[in-house]
């Protein structure tokens, strides 16, 4: 496993930057629009002007004390339990595209249909560590109701970990009771889910978001407090400059959530990136979307707070070799930035406007590298080899040794839709682009996927409780 990131901040720089913050937040304040919110706050002594919070230091570094480094989010199959905060990313697919990039007819509206076989390719697909939520925005359904869709279609055909729904109050507190029903019991301070709560830049939050935020915090379920600033539009035009302003958004969502409850698992968020300055439009197949990636690890770990940052992000809007490229640059870095938690790790297109089943599948087999990627190299007798090397000598190969036929199926990545058979080959049986691989992958694994097998009470509650609030 990676022990050493890769960082382009000296320690010195990452203290320029955090007083930056410290000052931002003491003598600007951040925005929080929410009655309640800014009652915590006041509770807790901090000083408030109309809807703006000021924070000294040392209130929001006593607030960061009760964070966990570590926590487990519990799965309906406990063997797909994840554990945050142990060195190693946990993956999950996009969020919140409105449009599907269709392998047949290119960019359309999805629909609850396309909906529920992605939520059956990502608990099919073997690195997708969550199902996710809100993978596209189902046009087919109303707006207000279709967190609860997505939230069943989430519980009945996947046992891996879900995010909740962060549509304010009342999508916080339908995942909480449906939660509830899925695991049979009060789900009390066990992470069962987390929610995505984003930040409104430059230095302020919706009310809507700070409604979910303060149910998932009551309920002590974790919550990404996560920017998405745009350098040159609603942040600063420099990299350093949208690190300091950034952060002063999040830690001021981080404290809140501690004001609150005290222990509420958090990850420290971004997706920051710039803008292109030719369009204005927002760029995250970026080199700088790398560098802030890589900035905002660093950070986490001064504050010694979880990290969500990066996926497989790309500007391009088809499963080509843009995506590709683009894709890799941030996903490598977020891997080498050791970063906890990887929302986007795939199916992401034309910068979050667009979600492709065929994307997710190939940043899947991506991810799979990565996993590979992250284990690096042991070193022991045995592996250093040298009784092998001694009798090959200069005159044989490897291939016959005991060691190679015992290592064979387990020493290398086995990919599941590279295609290493040549050129010849390749040429002669049909000349398959990656994407069309990756097509036949997601129809046939989602042709094949069996649901997790849910007692008929739980399903049967699941679907009256959605029914209910439907009608």
């Amino acid at each position: 496993m990676l022990q050493n990131w890769c960082e382009f901040l000296s320690r010195d720089e990452i203290e320029q930057i955090h007083k930056t913050s410290m000052r931002t937040m003491e003598e600007v304040g951040v925005q929080f629009p929410h009655e309640e919110a800014l009652a915590v706050f006041e509770r807790h002594g901090f000083k408030t002007d109309d809807e703006k919070v000021f924070f000294e230091e040392q209130q929001v570094m006593d607030a960061l004390a009760s964070v966990p480094e570590q926590f487990t989010i519990h799965a309906p199959d406990p063997d797909k339990n994840v554990v945050v905060g142990n060195g190693s990313p946990v993956f999950a697919p996009g969020y919140g595209a409105p449009f599907l990039v269709d392998y047949e007819v290119g960019k359309r509206e999805p629909t609850m249909d396309d909906y529920e076989d992605l939520v059956r390719l990502a608990d099919a697909l073997p690195n997708q560590d969550m199902s996710g939520h809100l993978l596209v925005e189902p046009a087919d359904v109303a707006s207000g109701t279709a967190h609860l869709l997505m939230l069943k279609a989430h519980m009945l055909h996947s046992d891996k970990p879900f995010i909740g729904s962060a549509e304010g109050e009342v999508g916080a507190r339908h995942t909480m009771e449906m939660a509830e029903i899925l695991f049979g019991e009060e789900i009390g301070d066990r992470p069962v889910t987390v929610a995505l709560i984003n930040s409104l830049s430059p230095l302020g939050y919706s009310d809507e978001m700070l409604r979910a935020l303060m149910v998932y915090a009551e309920h002590r379920q974790p919550v990404v407090i996560a920017a998405l600033a745009m350098a040159g539009s609603t942040g600063p035009i420099t990299l350093a400059g949208l690190l300091a302003m950034q952060s002063a958004e999040l830690l001021a969502g981080v404290v809140l959530t501690q004001l609150v409850n005290p222990g509420t698992p958090v990850f420290y968020g971004s997706t920051s990136t710039n803008i292109d300055m030719k369009t204005g439009a927002l760029a995250i197949g970026s080199p700088e979307l790398a560098l802030m990636i890589s900035g905002h690890a660093q950070l986490a770990r001064y504050y010694d707070l979880p990290t969500r940052s990066g996926g497989a992000l790309a500007d391009a809007s088809f499963p080509d070799a843009q995506a590709g490229f683009e894709s890799m640059s941030a996903l490598l870095t977020t891997v080498n930035s050791g970063v906890d938690f990887v929302l986007h790790a795939g199916g992401i297109l034309s910068s979050y406007l667009a979600f492709s089943p065929e994307k997710l599948v190939l940043d899947d087999e991506m991810c799979g590298m990565m996993r590979r990627y992250e284990e690096g190299i042991e070193v022991t007798p045995d592996t250093l080899a040298y009784d092998v090397i001694a009798n090959v000598g200069s005159e044989g190969n490897y291939l016959m040794e005991m060691h190679t036929v015992k290592r064979c199926r387990s020493e290398f990545w086995t990919p599941a839709l590279v295609d290493r058979s040549g050129l010849e080959e390749w040429m002669e049986t049909g000349r398959e682009r990656a994407v069309d691989r990756a097509h036949a992958r997601w129809q046939k694994l989602v042709a094949e996927h069996e649901d997790p097998a849910l007692d008929e009470t739980t399903v049967r509650q699941l679907e009256s409780f959605v029914e209910e609030r439907l009608s």
